[in-house]
């Protein structure tokens, strides 16, 4: 999980993607956008070509992960050496020496808590780089010390259980031992010709704006795929740490939330969707149609949410986007009870409606994520699944 929060198949962009990004999208944008942009994976390439980015993400972790990712926080990281800031976070985390195995009902035992809200704190007293990167290992420790019960979908946890038994050392040099893999990867061999800036923000994509009326060349970012995970679930033990510390998020915010019970605009959201796209109209008259017709069901209330949201979102977006820039949307396919989700053909038909151009012009196969914990009822998924590069133009 350390790994995955660093470089997650559900929040980053895979490597073929990242090829074309670098071999054939980027290669001279005066300011490059990823609104939604989870861990980030662009980082190194505009830190080490003179790019200035701005990589926004509403959950909290990522803001911190993707801060310690820059160039900058190398530097200092290099400067002071791996046994410098293991022995600085073994210092700050030192009440949790020996209290490696717990039994909770919550996402973390209270003592446990407390013990890294302190170790937390205690890094302001470190100069600002070195601060960065001592949170942001912190963050990779705080599961190992987490209460959780594994489900058979890895990215389906549940709070309460038996928290690791593993040493207060070795959960340390696990997390730090992260970092250091990444830079040695992205930065330790590279030459900077120019060096880039990259902004770290934590806004609502539906409410991001650029500073100062700046504009876009480049907008790339990959919305959350309807149907696959629900981030408060998982992250959730990194979430419950950082909601403490008054990073929260409000679930009514976020695009893919499975929390749908609160949503009560199902009617003008399934109105505008069903008058403005043929695709949204197949989709959400099929999914209707296989549940009970009230306006209780789960999955039109969902999917319905899903797509008005997102085309909110990408609207706003857009207006980021300088006028002979370019916008490119990463997105995968998804069956749901035998009916193909197509995002991209319904985000066309929607941004169609204000102007916007789009096609596909990239696409891969992708193992299906739902072969890792398929419906007894619904086990009939192909294999594989279309990923696609969509670009978008006035």
């Amino acid at each position: 999980m350390r790994d995955k929060i660093l470089s997650s198949e559900y929040a980053t962009y895979r490597e073929k993607i990242q090829k074309y990004f670098r071999e054939k999208v980027l290669e001279s944008p005066s300011l490059l956008l990823d609104p939604m942009a989870g861990t980030a994976p662009l980082i190194p390439h505009v830190e080490t070509n003179g790019y200035t980015a701005y990589f926004n993400d509403i959950l909290p972790i990522h803001f911190f992960i993707n801060k310690a990712k820059t160039y900058e926080v190398f530097e200092q990281y290099r400067h002071q050496g791996y046994d410098w800031f293991r022995q600085e976070l073994l210092q700050c985390m030192s009440p949790l020496e020996n209290r490696m195995l717990c039994m909770s009902e919550k996402w973390i035992n209270d003592d446990i808590l407390n013990y890294l809200i302190q170790a937390w704190h205690l890094t302001k007293e470190y100069d600002e780089n070195s601060e960065i990167l001592l949170k942001a290992t912190i963050l990779l420790c705080v599961r190992p010390f987490s209460s959780i019960t594994k489900s058979n979908n890895s990215t389906w946890l549940k709070f309460g259980g038996v928290s690791s038994n593993r040493s207060l050392r070795e959960i340390v040099q696990s997390g730090l031992a992260t970092f250091d893999r990444y830079y040695h990867k992205n930065y330790g061999r590279c030459i900077i010709k120019r060096r880039g800036q990259s902004v770290i923000t934590r806004v609502n994509a539906e409410k991001f704006e650029l500073p100062d009326g700046a504009k876009a060349d480049i907008i790339l970012t990959s919305p959350p795929y309807c149907n696959r995970l629900d981030p408060i679930v998982l992250y959730g033990p990194e979430n419950y740490f950082l909601s403490f510390l008054g990073y929260g998020v409000q679930e009514k915010d976020l695009i893919s939330t499975t929390k749908v019970k609160g949503y009560n605009k199902l009617q003008e959201d399934l109105e505008y969707l069903m008058s403005n796209s043929k695709h949204a109209h197949c989709i959400l008259t099929k999914i209707g149609k296989s549940e009970v017709k009230d306006d209780t069901s789960y999955y039109l209330k969902y999917y319905t949410r899903y797509f008005a949201m997102l085309s909110a979102v990408m609207n706003k977006i857009l207006s980021n986007l300088a006028s002979t820039g370019k916008m490119y949307i990463v997105t995968q396919d998804n069956i749901h009870r035998g009916i193909l989700i197509e995002i991209d053909k319904v985000l066309a038909e929607l941004l169609a409606r204000n102007g916007w151009r789009s096609r596909v012009i990239k696409k891969w196969e992708v193992p299906h994520q739902g072969l890792r914990n398929v419906s007894r009822k619904h086990a009939f998924v192909k294999p594989k699944h279309w990923e696609k590069l969509i670009r978008v133009t006035q």
